[in-house]
């Protein structure tokens, strides 16, 4: 690696990305045995969409704060503050459009309430903690960074965890109701950390102040969407049981992520640093990151042709079809972090409308081959 900082906020990023990536797959199995392929595969398709729409509140208010922390670490306060406001602005009427939206489109046979809980979860808590993060992100403290993205995942796995010990069947209506508690207690203990090491925010008079964050919204929200967007169509052509199949491998794909993600992550703030003087020094370090990108992708690929087939042994005999589903995912990984690295490059050098263009066109991509796969024959 470039610098023995950065391999040392990787290695903490790393270790945080571990836990993390014991409790994803906690949640995974309990998930998958407490909800069944048919809960799970709906569950999945549902907050697909919301995830995917959840970027588009608070536009782009995690970059924004980055960049202005990047050059002014005494902005902290006033892009803190200038982050929330932008959340609860623009949360709260994107979650009513949505209650109404979905249901009209067959999205949300859960019914309204316990929908509203899956959007307040989404499009609320969920970007308070991923603001939060990006505080920390933003300051390099890579160990706080850890704890507040561990804080989400901990409390999604304590809540699968202790709804499916309760006695009787956990149907998706009650999950719903689970996963927004859990998420309130997540966002909670990370707006907790933020408060604690850098006091209160500072809310500004101008709403205006997050306009620029238009564009990271928009390529966040198609990147989620490019990424999400093929399970629920597999809901809509396959039905639960195989969306719920298919929306597993991808999940167990995405936790061999997690060392490329510990590592985006502390290269992502020098990135942006570097930017602010010289396009070029961004650059030259993202080449000098490469080869520790394709090392971990190449091993995560090696790692799930070999063992693969003993995930049905985990979950059960009702989930056969996964080694082979697995198997022809496992250079996603690879390809994700690739494209990430030099995404982040574009960004830091305030080349985003060229990162939204690209991602754009990978979602088309992803519509194209989706309805390609819809004419073959079944």
């Amino acid at each position: 690696l470039p610098e023995r900082a950065l391999a040392r906020d990787g290695g903490i990023l790393f270790g945080g990305f571990s836990v993390q990536l014991l409790l994803q797959v906690g949640w995974l199995l309990l998930a998958l045995r407490v909800l069944g392929p048919e809960g799970y595969g709906l569950f999945v398709g549902l907050t697909a969409v919301t995830i995917a729409a959840s970027y588009l509140a608070g536009p782009g208010c995690e970059q924004l704060l980055i960049r202005r922390v990047a050059g002014d670490a005494t902005a902290m306060p006033r892009a803190f503050g200038a982050g929330l406001t932008a959340i609860i602005l623009t949360g709260l009427p994107l979650g009513a459009l949505f209650l109404w939206l979905l249901p009209a489109i067959g999205l949300a046979a859960i019914g309204p309430l316990a929908l509203g809980a899956i959007l307040l979860a989404d499009l609320l808590l969920g970007r308070v903690a991923n603001l939060c993060a990006a505080v920390y992100l933003a300051t390099g403290a890579a160990q706080r960074q850890s704890l507040a993205m561990v804080a989400m995942s901990a409390t999604r796995c304590a809540a699968i965890a202790l709804a499916g010990a309760l006695p009787g069947p956990l149907d998706l209506q009650a999950w719903a109701w689970w996963y927004a508690a859990s998420a309130l207690l997540g966002a909670g203990l990370c707006l907790g950390l933020v408060l604690r090491d850098h006091g209160a925010p500072v809310f500004p008079a101008r709403p205006g102040e997050w306009r620029d964050g238009a564009a990271f919204a928009a390529e966040a929200s198609l990147t989620a969407a490019a990424a999400d967007l093929d399970k629920p169509l597999v809901l809509a052509l396959a039905g639960p049981v195989a969306a719920g199949h298919y929306a597993a491998a991808a999940r167990i794909i995405g936790t061999l992520l997690l060392p490329m993600r510990a590592l985006g992550y502390a290269v992502y703030g020098r990135l942006f640093r570097l930017g602010e003087a010289d396009r070029g020094g961004s650059l030259d370090y993202a080449r000098r990151v490469r080869p520790v990108t394709l090392g971990l992708g190449l091993a995560a690929a090696l790692g799930v042709l070999a063992f693969a087939d003993l995930v049905p042994l985990l979950l059960g005999p009702g989930y056969e079809d996964l080694p082979l589903l697995l198997r022809l995912f496992c250079l996603l990984p690879l390809a994700q972090a690739l494209f990430a690295l030099g995404a982040d490059v574009l960004s830091a050098t305030r080349l985003q409308p060229v990162r939204l263009a690209l991602v754009g066109a990978s979602l088309a991509l992803t519509l194209l081959l989706c309805w390609a796969a819809q004419q073959e024959p079944h």
